[in-house]
């Protein structure tokens, strides 16, 4: 029962993060899922794939819900993420496929490239909140496509659901404000996310599992995080909109630098 509540308020808690930053519920679950699985038995040398896998399928369910809110209100980009959905989901299939369901991708490479990451967005949007910006939108389908490609790879190496890369990259790159880059984000974190979740639960893994299982997707850890995420989402949604984007930008930062030092302390031996 202990096991379903942590996993349940895990689930709220991404979500209400997502619908206020939109940068996904997977920022949060990266730090509990792991903790989660291992309790469960399953051996740590394939802890990475189930991580993701499980962290996606939250993600998922939580822009599912963000993207219905965004469509009510008529804030929807349809073209731009359409154009970033294609790049994402082909740039996340193909990481997926080469990258994570080999042996090779272990724990410490995971946690090493998602301390990357996020030091890099951390360090890029401490510079933009520096500087005075004028949002002179320069949307280009070039820009469009590398944003969406680079989004899809970090969904797929890290379970991140890609919008801690495409909001900045919007923001930053094409000088989109803040809100319209997250109706784009969840989107086109919704379409990649979904593609990769249908991989992972048709994708076989390479033990046994002791669990209820569909693929890489874990029942008892998926089950209560979709509750969990489907409760808070339009919450966090409500919430999010009564800021104004510098401080949605430092939550952001905030969450990120959590993360972030979480995942060094556990690179340490």
């Amino acid at each position: 029962m202990i096991f379903f509540i942590v996993l349940l308020t895990t689930g709220i808690v991404g979500g209400l993060l997502a619908g206020i930053t939109g940068i996904g519920t997977g920022i949060i679950m990266i730090a509990v899922i792991p903790h989660a699985l291992m309790y469960l038995g399953l051996p740590e040398e394939h802890i990475v794939q189930f991580t993701i896998a499980n962290t996606l399928f939250a993600t998922m369910c939580s822009s599912f819900v963000n993207n219905v809110q965004v469509f009510i209100k008529k804030q929807g980009h349809i073209k731009e993420t359409l154009l970033l959905s294609l790049a994402a989901a082909i740039s996340a299939a193909t990481i997926l496929q080469l990258v994570v369901f080999g042996t090779s991708y272990t724990t410490q490479l995971y946690n090493s490239v998602i301390v990357i990451i996020l030091l890099y967005i951390v360090l890029r949007t401490l510079y933009k909140l520096k500087k005075n910006f004028h949002l002179i939108e320069s949307i280009t389908v070039p820009k469009l496509l590398v944003t969406g490609s680079c989004g899809g790879a970090i969904s797929a190496l890290t379970g991140l659901g890609g919008a801690s890369i495409i909001i900045p990259m919007l923001n930053l790159w094409m000088k989109v404000s803040i809100t319209k880059a997250k109706s784009i984000a969840y989107g086109t974190i919704f379409i990649s996310s979904f593609i990769i979740t249908l991989l992972n639960a048709s994708h076989k893994p390479p033990i046994e599992i002791p669990n209820m299982h569909l693929g890489y997707l874990i029942l008892p850890v998926a089950l209560p995080l979709f509750i969990g995420v489907i409760i808070g989402s339009p919450v966090g949604l409500r919430i999010g909109d009564k800021f104004n984007h510098k401080t949605v930008s430092y939550l952001f930062l905030s969450i990120l630098s959590i993360v972030m030092i979480n995942k060094i302390i556990e690179l340490v031996p």
